[in-house]
Formats: C-alpha cells, sequence, structure tokens
C-alpha cells in the first residue's frame, strides 16, 4: 500500500501546484513548494493510518480522500500563507477536486485490462 502512495505523490505534486499557480497563489516555484508541503501533510496522515480507512471501496474511498485531503491541506495553506481565506479555501479545493480526478482516472486506466483478461 505504501507504494501506491508513493507512486501517486509527485503526480499529484506536480498538478495542484500547477493548479495553485494557475490560481495566482504565488510564482510557479512556490506553487510547488507549497503543493509538495501540503501533499506531505496528507501523506504523513495516511501513511501513520488513515490510509486503510480511507482506500475502501472506489468511489467510497476516493470520496473519503478528497475530503480527508481537502481539510489538510486547506489548513497547510493557511499556515504557509497569509491570504484570504476564500483564496486558500478555493484554491485547496479546485487542487484537490483535480487530484481525485488524476486518481480516478489512473484507477479506471489500471482497470481495463482486468476488464478484458476475464473470460
Amino acid at each position: 500500500m505504501l507504494g501506491f502512495y508513493i507512486f501517486q505523490f509527485v503526480p499529484i505534486v506536480i498538478v495542484e501546484g500547477i493548479v495553485l499557480w494557475r490560481m495566482k497563489w504565488a510564482s510557479l516555484p512556490r506553487s510547488m513548494f507549497d503543493s509538495l508541503m501540503m501533499n506531505f501533510a496528507s501523506f504523513l496522515g495516511l501513511v501513520l493510518g488513515l490510509g486503510p480507512y480511507i482506500t475502501g471501496s472506489m468511489p467510497m474511498g476516493l470520496t473519503l480522500f478528497g475530503t480527508y485531503s481537502f481539510m489538510v491541506e486547506g489548513t497547510v495553506l493557511m499556515l504557509l500563507e497569509s491570504k484570504d481565506p476564500k483564496l486558500v479555501w478555493a484554491c485547496a479545493l479546485t487542487a484537490n477536486l483535480l487530484g481525485c480526478v488524476l486518481l480516478a482516472v489512473e484507477a479506471l486506466v489500471g482497470a481495463i485490462p482486468g476488464i478484458f483478461s476475464q473470460p
């Protein structure tokens, strides 16, 4: 399970960093750094014990992951920068929605070979 989280970490950091940058959070390097910090906080919580509870069935697990990630990453963004709370939570919500879409697409693409190999 830890391998799955590590494999997903880098693409999510990149996608969410680009989202932060496009939403005028900060410069691209600063947005990538902030994305790294907020995703590290989420990753740490998953590794420390929340992972098995969140990675349940696909729709419910992804919903729980998105909610958990939104709360943690929004809080980290509030602590990293002194910006308007509306901007902080809008950035956290948008970044996490796109991150969850990325995870859903990856899971869907990963399930395609299994569908065709069944007799």
